[in-house]
């Protein structure tokens, strides 16, 4: 490119991260997208840090409304039917989920959120809900939703498909075992993919739920050893969720996940539980597994990298950083990116992070 023009390029400037790895460097900006390039930029519109705009793996976002409990088991607060988050589900106005989602969702776009994967409860009214409350919040919600009953119809489920971007359900013992093989059957033939959550409170039989041909799975608590080897073995990711599972006092085994070869993702689960932010989940995270058997790198890898990996098979979103054109700048210090991206809040995101480019400076 002509100097000239490149001068002209809008750019971002400063540290930029790239799978596990900060490197200096600068992003040209443009209405299609950002390219990478090493070395500085000149007259950047802003330096700092550089991330990928974030991805959440997994969220309730229809329960924020509720209050956070004081305490309970997994069955008595989420467990569907009748736990107290599916009785309120069923008392709630649309008005008031709807506006509790919207201002929940405003908040993950101001922590640097691009997307988050939503187990939709509710059936297509649920789905509608939740569009709703994304108009104008410039967050994409990635819908998996589920039937209204834990039963498969398949005039309701082909209804379903027709608006959802997956179908994601509570997990296998919640239902008939043939109906649910029938349910994620159907989501494939249509070319959707199907997830559940798996031995949340008690080990499930692994071989049932691959059966079903997840596309990732959710917790994953009581797993064994043998059970995440198959796991990694059938490239099945496994989203973990720090802080929504220490309400319950449980934690996941990331550690032995990672031994076992297993693509861990990161999620905030219920939104009553945990805000739905994923650098503070970020810190969670960290808090909760030693760096020795959890790097930083590999911590990061987890946290950027996976989940746009894993909507990558889904929406087709790259990881790559000099193709993302949804990025963050931190005005953070350049020395210890790795520490200095921990500790950042919303406050630290420059606001040209959330701009649109169309080639100029502005």
């Amino acid at each position: 490119m002509p100097a000239a023009i490149r001068q002209s390029m809008a750019c971002v400037s400063g540290l930029v991260y790239h799978h596990g790895e900060f490197i200096e460097g600068h992003l040209e900006l443009s209405e299609g997208g950002a390219r990478f390039l090493k070395g500085p930029g000149d007259d950047a519109l802003a330096e700092g840090i550089i991330i990928p705009k974030l991805v959440n793996c997994h969220t309730h976002l229809g329960d924020v409304f509720i209050p956070r409990p004081e305490g309970g088991s997994i069955r008595e607060i989420v467990a569907p039917p009748d736990g107290l988050k599916h009785r309120m589900l069923r008392r709630v106005s649309e008005e008031e989920q709807v506006a509790a989602m919207h201002g929940a969702i405003a908040r993950m776009r101001r922590s640097g959120l691009s997307h988050f994967i939503d187990f939709r409860e509710g059936g297509l009214e649920g789905v509608k809900r939740l569009l709703n409350a994304s108009i104008g919040t410039h967050v994409r919600p990635v819908i998996f939703g589920r039937p209204s009953t834990q039963a498969f119809d398949e005039a309701e489920v082909d209804s379903l498909l027709s608006v959802v971007d997956g179908i994601g359900v509570s997990g296998i013992a919640e239902w008939n075992r043939g109906e649910l093989k029938e349910l994620a059957d159907m989501a494939r033939r249509a070319g959707k993919p199907f997830s559940l959550h798996a031995s949340e409170s008690m080990r499930e039989d692994i071989d049932a739920i691959l059966d079903m041909r997840p596309a990732f799975l959710i917790h994953m608590i009581e797993a064994t050893d043998s059970d995440l080897e198959v796991c990694a073995s059938s490239q099945t990711p496994i989203v973990v969720c720090p802080t929504a599972n220490s309400f319950f006092g449980i934690r996941a085994p990331v550690e032995r996940m990672l031994e076992a070869g297993v693509k861990v993702c990161l999620g905030t689960d219920n939104a009553m539980l945990a805000t739905p932010d994923i650098l503070s989940e970020m810190r969670a995270l960290r808090a909760m597994v030693q760096k020795d058997r959890l790097s930083n790198p590999a911590l990061f890898r987890i946290c950027l990298d996976n989940g746009r990996k894993t909507l990558n098979s889904i929406l087709g979103l790259s990881a790559e950083v000099g193709e993302y054109g949804d990025f963050l700048v931190l005005d953070k210090p350049l020395d210890d990116p790795f520490g200095q991206v921990l500790e950042a809040t919303e406050e630290d995101i420059h606001p040209v992070s959330f701009q649109k480019f169309d080639g100029e400076v502005r």
